[in-house]
Parts: structure tokens; C-alpha cells; sequence
């Protein structure tokens, strides 16, 4: 009889483990108000950009991001939406003589994760 316990205790134990690991984990969801930025550079000499654009909040915001030239570089951690200019400059920290300008626009939705690409030539 305490073999039987044991085991229907165990097997109550292991369904709400289960459970709980399942009720846990939730979808997984894109920015809903915004996008970050992972930067690609095809150029391969941008060492870093400034962006300067609408934050998740609607206020004008600006930042310089250092990046890995050639490679593509998320910029986590700054949220963006709608308008925002791109500057690339040679150097590290904005400096150097920038090379290369565009207006990108950012999505406020997407379905298919936080960040959205914009390229650099």
C-alpha cells in the first residue's frame, strides 16, 4: 500500500511540475509600441551611427552606438517608431567623418520579433 502512495504522489508531482512548466512560458510576442534597431552594415567600414528618431514614448530622442563593421549589430536596449535618421561615421563614438545618411522608417508592429534591419552602405 505505501508503494502505491508513493507512486500516485509522485505522478500528482510530475502533472503539476508539467503544468506549471507549460502555464509558464507564454507566447513569446513582437514589440507592440516600437522596434530595435540591428544594424547591417554592407559597407564594412562603419564603426559606428547615430540615430536620432521617436522613441516608444513619442518623445525625440538621439544615440551614438558603436557597431562591428561589416556585421550586423542589434542595438538592444533603445526602442524606436516611425521616422529616424541613420548616420554612419568611420570612426568609433560618431566621429571620423560620417559616409553615409538615410531616413529609415520603423515599424510600430511587427509579428516576427523585436528587432527591425536597417542597412548601412
Amino acid at each position: 500500500m505505501q508503494i502505491r502512495r508513493k507512486m500516485a504522489t509522485a505522478a500528482v508531482t510530475v502533472a503539476v511540475a508539467g503544468a506549471g512548466l507549460i502555464a509558464g512560458t507564454g507566447s513569446a510576442f513582437a514589440g507592440t509600441n516600437g522596434q530595435q534597431i540591428q544594424i547591417d552594415d554592407a559597407s564594412g567600414r562603419a564603426r559606428s551611427v547615430y540615430i536620432g528618431g521617436t522613441n516608444q514614448n513619442g518623445s525625440y530622442v538621439g544615440h551614438c552606438f558603436n557597431i562591428s563593421p561589416g556585421n550586423s549589430t542589434p542595438l538592444g536596449g533603445w526602442w524606436w517608431k516611425n521616422s529616424v535618421d541613420v548616420t554612419a561615421y568611420s570612426y568609433a563614438n560618431c566621429g571620423g567623418g560620417r559616409f553615409y545618411y538615410k531616413n529609415a522608417w520603423i515599424n510600430t508592429t511587427q509579428s516576427w520579433g523585436d528587432y527591425q534591419v536597417v542597412s548601412v552602405h
